[in-house]
């Protein structure tokens, strides 16, 4: 959602948009479907959702079932910032989030979840205070063997946004689908994933005037991901080691500070989250991430990090 008024990536034809969740879901909900891809493969670790958020916040991925079955994921999040598609959409102000994710494992290998993630803003800058999101996501994964192929919708909910472009603090909602692949492989170091997402904008179909993002745009993340268990730190493999990295690319998805689409590199980013699984049914993660982008995006600088931890639980 990047703004201008911001979208995350999501705007109205001039408009910027909003970077969200992941870690900013970070990688929040590119990882969401990866994520949920991934749980359909007993022997890959995830992780959870540490602010990637949107890119910020990825929620945690669901438990692997050998048969049909239904599973739910909850985690409380903060991030430092809320990074969406490379776009600092709360200028420096950080969020609080929270994740439920209930999941439908309709057979060993497919998988529907609906990871619903509500944020608010943390009153560090009063500009941004009154700032809401609530996101709607419903995606489908099939695993192949080692690969997984997925596909969802995902419904933004924007309230009392930060103004952009000289438009006023508004309530504004983004309409997206994306297609997913990922291919997992497991050697004597950890798990390894690959991984291509591609999401593209409907518009905004109940007239808002502060639509969020460019309808017809897209936006590309090739990413590539690992689960490292930390045997030397727990023998059990409890605490594992999930970077993460994306190399994005957009086209007329983002706009920039003078409110020109963008089509090209959007930005580059990677996450360092670290989880460790307390109990069956308890986790806590903790995160770095840094992103660097050269497009002039809005209220974004060229280079930052930021940080963020959840703690989570699996049912």
């Amino acid at each position: 959602m990047c703004f201008c008024y911001k979208q995350d990536f999501n705007q109205s034809q001039n408009q910027p948009k909003h970077t969200m969740k992941l870690v900013s879901r970070v990688a929040a909900f590119a990882l969401t479907a990866v994520a949920g891809a991934s749980a359909l493969h007993a022997d890959t670790n995830s992780t959870n959702s540490v602010a990637t958020g949107k890119d910020v916040k990825a929620p945690v991925a669901a438990a692997p079932a050998a048969s049909p079955t239904f599973t739910f994921n909850v985690s409380e999040n903060y991030d430092s910032r809320y990074m969406f598609r490379g776009v600092d959409v709360l200028a420096g102000t950080g969020i609080l989030s929270t994740t439920f994710a209930p999941t439908w494992h309709i057979t060993a290998n497919d998988a529907i979840t609906m990871p619903l993630w509500y944020a608010t803003a943390v009153k560090s800058n009063a500009a941004n205070s009154a700032y809401r999101e609530l996101d709607v996501p419903i995606n489908y994964t099939h695993a192949i063997g080692q690969w997984t192929l997925g596909a969802g919708y995902t419904l933004y909910n924007y309230f009392n946004a930060p103004s952009f472009c000289n438009k006023p603090a508004h309530q504004g909602e983004q309409n997206e689908v994306n297609e997913n692949v990922s291919y997992a492989y497991t050697n004597s170091i950890g798990t390894f994933t690959p991984s291509l997402t591609y999401y593209q904008e409907l518009g905004t179909a109940n007239g808002y005037s502060y639509g969020s993002v460019n309808p017809g745009s897209s936006f590309l993340s090739p990413a590539f991901a690992a689960a490292i268990p930390l045997n030397f730190i727990k023998k059990d493999g409890s605490i594992t080691f999930n970077p993460n990295t994306q190399l994005n690319f957009g086209f007329r998805y983002n706009n920039n500070a003078n409110g020109q689409a963008l089509t090209g590199v959007n930005n580059w980013q990677f996450q360092l989250p670290v989880t460790w699984q307390v109990t069956k049914i308890w986790s806590v993660t903790g995160y770095w991430a840094y992103s660097y982008q050269d497009q002039n995006l809005p209220y974004t600088a060229k280079s930052l990090g930021w940080a963020g931890a959840s703690i989570g639980a699996s049912f």
